[in-house]
């Protein structure tokens, strides 16, 4: 007997397929147009970093004397930022890719901190990390879980690559609130960090002087930005090792065309809690930097103060890359950070484009320290190993230029040069060196 063919049934199932693949087709339409929405950013990073240590430094990394290290490497970073769904709560997402290829280094001049040292010892070929945050927003609230860069509060900055070849990012949670506008509020509970030369997002927290791990970091912030004036009021729980608060402000008035000057007051206050891992710490840290921009010229002097019997100290990762510490005298080889240590700065600034070369820059720095004592920190602290001597004294010099080309296919490629000089005296454990960084970046944008 021939089959009964259901003509209805067949069109009910032929139109509700056709449903299902509009339907399909609108929320793929509809996804490919949120995520082109969003923004998608890179940078190329191309740096060489050489270190010399004038009194025969170790090579640590190596395991060799040789006092010399020396990397040169290529970066690359992509961040996505995505908009966030319509609604009373908006939801999104942001995401990080960074790789990093190695094209000179090994055995006997590693130990920058520039490329990924493999658990042998020996420096990785080429390494990558991914990462990402999940963000909610309601009004001018987000909140953000995941992996991410904190460039927000004074007393946890993460460095965005600068200083090193890949940005570094922590796990954290992180609630930012702009309702009351010119006042943010800032809050993160960090878990965990990835260090620029890591290829994971679980390495450990921990001081950077004193070495000491800690589980959690707390911060909450206050930031006030309002026309020339900018203010901030932190304080920052690594568990079981310090509180660390921070007082600091900004001002820089226009108050004649070409002439600018400028105020910037930073002070940390760190005392020990809970189990103290790290021994007791008891610091107040701060300085002060007036300055003045006129024409293509500017001049700053900086005075900064320790005030301890242990050194000003601040969070970093397993590999010992540190984040941002906001004070005047945190330089390029040097923190002028020892228990006591009292240190100036003079600085000078030059744009050329007075002389029709606009994009070039100079800079020239002069740091000196002195009153650094090492007598009164206690034998069982996290401190005491590092050698810290009564009398220390020492001084540094920078010099950097830098080019950004202004238009054309190349427009915003950066060449900078620096070169920093440390010396010390017997009483300085930095010991004395010299570096040279040359850095080339193009940053680029795909959407």
């Amino acid at each position: 007997m021939p089959a009964v063919i259901d003509y209805r049934l067949v069109s009910g199932l032929g139109l509700a397929l056709a449903c299902q693949q509009a339907l399909a087709d609108e929320l793929w339409a509809d996804a490919s147009t949120y995520f082109q929405q969003g923004s998608l950013s890179g940078l190329t990073r191309n740096f060489y970093l050489n270190r010399d240590f004038r009194n025969g430094g170790a090579n640590r990394r190596s395991g060799t004397v040789n006092g010399y290290r020396a990397e040169w490497a290529q970066g690359l970073t992509l961040d996505y930022i995505s908009p966030f769904t319509t609604g009373v709560v908006g939801l999104g997402f942001d995401a990080h890719l960074y790789a990093g290829l190695k094209l000179d280094s090994g055995r006997g001049k590693t130990g920058t901190n520039l490329l990924h040292v493999n658990n042998d010892g020996d420096v990785a070929n080429e390494y990558s990390v991914g990462g990402g945050a999940l963000k909610l927003k309601y009004r001018e609230m987000v909140l953000k879980y995941g992996s991410m860069e904190l460039r927000t509060s004074p007393v946890l900055l993460t460095d965005g690559g600068s200083g090193r070849l890949l940005p570094q990012t922590v796990t954290a949670w992180q609630l930012i609130s702009r309702d009351l506008q010119p006042l943010t509020f800032d809050a993160a509970h960090i878990t965990a960090g990835k260090a620029p030369s890591e290829n994971r997002n679980d390495s450990t927290l921990r001081s950077l002087y004193g070495a000491t791990e800690t589980d959690t970091v707390d911060y909450l912030s206050l930031n006030y930005e309002q026309g020339a004036v900018k203010g901030y009021l932190s304080t920052q729980r690594a568990e079981d090792l310090w509180r660390q608060d921070y007082l600091g402000f900004r001002y820089l008035p226009a108050l004649v065309e070409g002439l600018t000057p400028t105020l910037n007051f930073s002070m940390y206050r760190t005392v020990d809690i809970g189990a103290a891992h790290g021994g007791p710490i008891d610091n107040l840290t701060w300085s002060f930097a007036p300055g003045v921009k006129f024409g293509a010229h500017s001049l700053m002097l900086a005075y900064q103060k320790v005030q301890g019997d242990t050194p000003f100290d601040y969070m970093a990762f397993r590999d010992g890359q540190t984040t941002v510490a906001q004070l005047a005298n945190n330089v390029q080889l040097s923190d002028f950070n020892a228990p006591n240590d009292r240190s100036w700065q003079v600085r000078y600034d030059y744009d050329f484009s007075a002389r029709g070369v606009p994009g070039l820059r100079f800079m020239i720095r002069y740091m000196q320290g002195q009153g650094g004592k090492g007598s009164d920190i206690e034998p069982y602290s996290s401190y005491y190993p590092l050698g810290f001597r009564d009398g220390g004294r020492h001084w540094e010099r920078n010099i950097e230029m830098q080019y950004v080309v202004q238009d054309g296919p190349a427009k915003n490629l950066s060449f900078r040069a620096r070169y920093g000089v440390h010396r010390g005296n017997s009483a300085e454990p930095r010991g004395d060196m010299d570096e040279i960084r040359l850095i080339t970046e193009f940053p680029f944008k795909l959407l």
